[in-house]
């Protein structure tokens, strides 16, 4: 019985081992994992400064030890008390004394918003998280001098060229910004202020510079602040708002922090247009006006010229220190012996002058004498504080009719074929017969045949194209090719001398004649008008091919006339 005992002792305790073990294995696994997973959870947060100034970047990282995926921590957390840029991911592996390990890491560049105490939160990393980091946040003075760092980095000046004018006059205002990092986003605003027009004067100018050793990049831009009232008027800098990219390095790619800076306020004198002055109120430092003639004149009181030949008269004013939209309207009285045709006035702007260029067309319509004006402009020297006058004087023409236009461009006189020898001898009437009448016939059947060879021939020289020539210049052909180019000077100088030589035709013809004129007129009011009124030419060349089918008939009826027999 004891030995039974014994043995069943020995096989229930055989039993207990064999159904125990696999559980003893299993738990000791677990306990040999434990720490790993310990380890692995583990995550850490770091920044590289606790104490920082409003806006200075800071570095933040985030590590835990293992390999996890690089979108596992959020970082929007960060959003109500701090600016942050894109985080850079590193994973690491390392092998030590037959012990695998392996970490990951996120970099990013964080800044404060604001003055006070922020708090950067815990970050959940799978099952564990970081511990909480406090930030104390001071103004930018209180830390190492921020201030004069940024305003190192970026730096707005503002000047101009005068500090008391008149109203009315312009003065030059010239900004520049010194970047000296990184921006995006940049804009600059125009200065402004009570009782005065601002515009931008040209392309803004780029340059590097160096100064104390540091490299910056100069944006310089123009304007042009034009005066409107009297008195102590203070123009509000100009302001320079942009995105400043700090922090970025080989792993971090930075982060964008405001940047705005106003340039000084200046405060100016503006002084008041005197009682006494007369005319239009021009306040400058200076005033130039020119003319030219077109053709060259060498006496201005004694040019001789034709009627309808035309004469080009370009004025120029320039104005310093004044705005084009007040630039004065030059207004011409001419004569109504002359036909003037102003084309709009071309500006622009040279080294602080306003430039106005007025081109007039005179074209006199009659034979005599022409007065054309002179121009006087009356303004305010602003250096000498005077009244001045700028002067250019007119012209006087003495205008002839055209010798060639009864000769020179006159029609072609219509030249007949000598008649032949039968048509000059009268036939002589034979009473007597004989050989006489056939040899009359004969010579009357040869007649007739000639005769008919002289009609086609002259039907076919008479039905050509009617072109007018004048030995040295076609001006139908001339007048057509004016018409095709748009040139208003050539088409009004050959349509008057194609109008003096077919004026007899055309007198037959009032309609006709009259819509010539008025579609040269409104080529002319066309080219010349303020507005950009687009003209037709195709109207005037057809009317221009109805007065030449014209001509043929005439030309035609009076060639068949001249060869009638009787």
């Amino acid at each position: 019985m004891v030995i039974e005992k014994m043995k069943m002792s020995v096989n229930q305790t055989n039993w207990a081992k064999k159904c125990l073990s696999p559980w003893l294995l299993l738990l000791a696994m677990l306990v040999t994992l434990v720490p790993l997973q310990a380890m692995a959870a583990q995550a850490e947060a770091t920044v590289s400064k606790n104490v920082v100034a409003v806006n200075q970047v800071f570095q933040l990282s985030v590590s835990v030890d293992t390999a996890i995926n690089p979108d596992s921590v959020d970082f929007s957390v960060l959003s109500p008390d701090f600016a942050y840029g894109q985080p850079s991911v590193s994973s690491s592996t390392s092998l030590i004394n037959g012990t695998m390990s392996r970490s990951t890491t996120w970099t990013i560049a964080v800044a404060a918003k604001n003055v006070g105490t922020a708090t950067i939160p815990a970050f959940k990393i799978g099952s564990s998280q970081t511990t909480p980091i406090t930030i104390t946040v001071l103004k930018n003075s209180q830390k190492n001098n921020s201030a004069d760092t940024d305003q190192a980095n970026v730096r707005i000046t503002a000047e101009v060229d005068k500090n008391s004018v008149y109203v009315g006059e312009s003065i030059n205002y010239r900004v520049k910004i010194f970047i000296g990092e990184q921006l995006s986003q940049a804009s600059l605003s125009a200065p402004s202020g009570e009782g005065f027009a601002v515009s931008q004067v040209g392309q803004d100018a780029q340059n590097n510079i160096v100064q104390n050793g540091r490299r910056y990049l100069v944006i310089t831009r123009n304007y042009q602040l034009t005066a409107e009232k009297a008195g102590k008027l203070i123009i509000h800098g100009a302001t320079f708002n942009g995105s400043a990219v700090r922090g970025a390095n080989g792993f971090s790619s930075g982060i964008t922090v405001p940047v705005n800076k106003d340039a000084r306020n200046i405060t100016l004198n503006i002084k008041p247009k005197p009682k006494d002055y007369k005319g239009l109120w021009l306040p400058t430092p200076d005033l130039q006006l020119h003319q030219t003639w077109q053709p060259q004149v060498s006496n201005q009181n004694d040019v001789t010229t034709k009627v309808g030949e035309p004469i080009t008269r370009t004025v120029t004013l320039r104005i310093k220190d004044i705005a084009q939209s007040n630039m004065p309207n030059i207004n011409l009285t001419y004569p109504d012996t002359v036909r003037i045709y102003n084309e709009k006035p071309e500006y622009s702007a040279e080294n602080g002058y306003s430039v106005m260029t007025l081109k007039q067309v005179i074209i006199p319509r009659q034979a005599g004498k022409v007065a054309l004006p002179p121009l006087t402009i009356n303004w305010w020297n602003t250096a000498t504080a005077k009244q001045q006058q700028s002067k250019i004087d007119g012209l006087t023409l003495n205008v002839v009719a055209d010798p060639t236009a009864n000769s020179q461009f006159s029609p072609p006189a219509v030249t007949a074929t000598p008649p032949t020898t039968a048509a000059i001898n009268p036939i002589k009437t034979v009473t007597s017969a004989g050989m006489w009448p056939w040899a009359t016939l004969v010579f009357a059947i040869l007649w007739l045949i000639t005769l008919t060879l002289l009609l086609k021939k002259r039907q076919q020289t008479i039905l050509a194209p009617a072109i007018i020539t004048t030995g040295k210049a076609d001006v139908v052909s001339a007048l057509e090719m004016a018409i095709n180019d748009n040139d208003p000077i050539k088409v009004q100088t050959y349509y008057q001398q194609w109008r003096q030589q077919q004026h007899l035709m055309l007198s037959t013809q009032p309609q006709l004649l009259q819509q010539l004129d008025d579609e040269v007129k409104a080529m002319m009011a066309a080219h010349y008008s303020p507005l950009d009124n687009p003209w037709n030419n195709q109207t005037l060349l057809a009317l221009l091919t109805q007065a030449k089918q014209l001509t043929v008939i005439k030309h035609t009826s009076t060639a068949l006339s001249s060869l009638d027999p009787k």
